[in-house]
């Protein structure tokens, strides 16, 4: 059976509306899965009549009734409760902020209630979801909230390249400061749980990154290794049993990766995860929700306000997170199949 496939519709103000329409246009992809809209129907016709992207949507009362929707039939839209935003796009505004979270959060409400099989995101932009009064750092936290989830993650991939990313959207000072031995050892335990449940392996190789240059080596370019990193991974392997190499030269250890000599690097912050993976061909890079009952699956960019409505997005990396989570979400079924 093909997997359930709820989208919503992202950030009106930036590119989210326009990459995902353009890959459920592609039918050849749709047929794979029976997909779902969570949106502001006449918005998304108007964008795609003015961006000539050719799609035919139609209103769902609810999920289910949309999932019953064939192939062949309109692509189901199910409207948000949240009011059509009516500011220009391009900038960040309130409105795009209440209706991108409200879209996250009635998604996950459905993946969990088992109405859906996974959810695909688009982008959104984290200025509006403040300016509409949401404290969210991203949609992995949307996500990891709605699951009530003790530990949570995201893990990003490129190829080979797989990383758990230890702080995420927080500036880098306080990345710093959230680093202890205890904190660090979560996310490690996090890393192998994802590598086993999410991506199948069953004896992954794991290595922490160093923070320091050259992993401080032995002590000249810092102590975070030798009091931090280092009590970390002995507590993971000491509490749950957990082999990790580390501290790993960070310049070193992202090439590794991606000759395929690590299952899971795990990054201390945003842009040490993310510049080497944004090296990669992001039409083949994707992120995945890890540590809850959720999939999800979602792009690894921005809502591009700046060429919001101008037919200059690329779509592919979209498409590629829609084939994945697809690909995942036939595998979680067949292994409940079985159980």
């Amino acid at each position: 059976m093909d997997p359930k496939i709820v989208v919503p519709q992202g950030d009106l103000g930036g590119i989210a509306p326009e990459v995902l329409l353009h890959s459920l246009a592609n039918q050849e992809l749709r047929g794979q899965c029976r997909p779902v809209v969570l949106g502001h129907l006449k918005a998304l016709r108007t964008i795609a009549q003015n961006l000539g992207i050719e799609i035919e949507l139609q209103p769902t009362e609810n999920a289910k009734a949309g999932f019953e929707v064939s192939v062949g039939d309109a692509v189901p839209v199910l409207e948000l409760e949240n009011p059509v935003p009516n500011d220009p796009p391009g900038r960040p505004a309130a409105s795009f902020g209440m209706a991108s979270v409200e879209g996250v959060l009635r998604a996950a409400s459905l993946c969990l209630e088992g109405s859906a099989d996974a959810m695909v995101t688009p982008p959104i932009h984290k200025e509006s979801v403040h300016m509409a009064g949401y404290p969210f750092e991203g949609q992995t936290q949307m996500i990891g909230e709605a699951c009530r989830s003790r530990r949570y993650g995201m893990l990003a991939c490129a190829g080979n390249l797989r990383v758990l990313v230890a702080t995420r959207h927080m500036s880098l000072r306080d990345a710093l400061e959230r680093l202890d031995p205890q904190f660090v050892a979560k996310q490690i335990r996090i890393a192998h749980e994802a590598a086993r449940e999410t991506l199948g392996i069953a004896n992954p190789r794991v290595v922490l990154a160093g923070l320091n240059p050259h992993a401080s080596e032995g002590g000249v370019f810092g102590d975070e290794e030798s009091k931090i990193l280092e009590p970390a991974i002995a507590m993971a392997k000491e509490e749950w049993g957990f082999e990790t190499a580390g501290p790993a030269v960070p310049d070193v250890v992202f090439a590794e990766g991606v000759r395929g000599d690590w299952d899971v690097v795990v990054a201390l912050y945003h842009d040490q995860a993310f510049l080497p993976l944004k090296m990669l061909p992001r039409e083949s890079s994707y992120t995945v929700f890890v540590g809850g009952a959720v999939l999800r699956t979602s792009p690894m960019h921005g809502a591009a306000y700046d060429i919001a409505r101008a037919g200059k997005a690329d779509s592919r990396p979209f498409a590629y997170s829609l084939e994945q989570a697809i690909v995942l979400a036939k595998k979680r079924m067949a292994a409940q199949a079985v159980v």
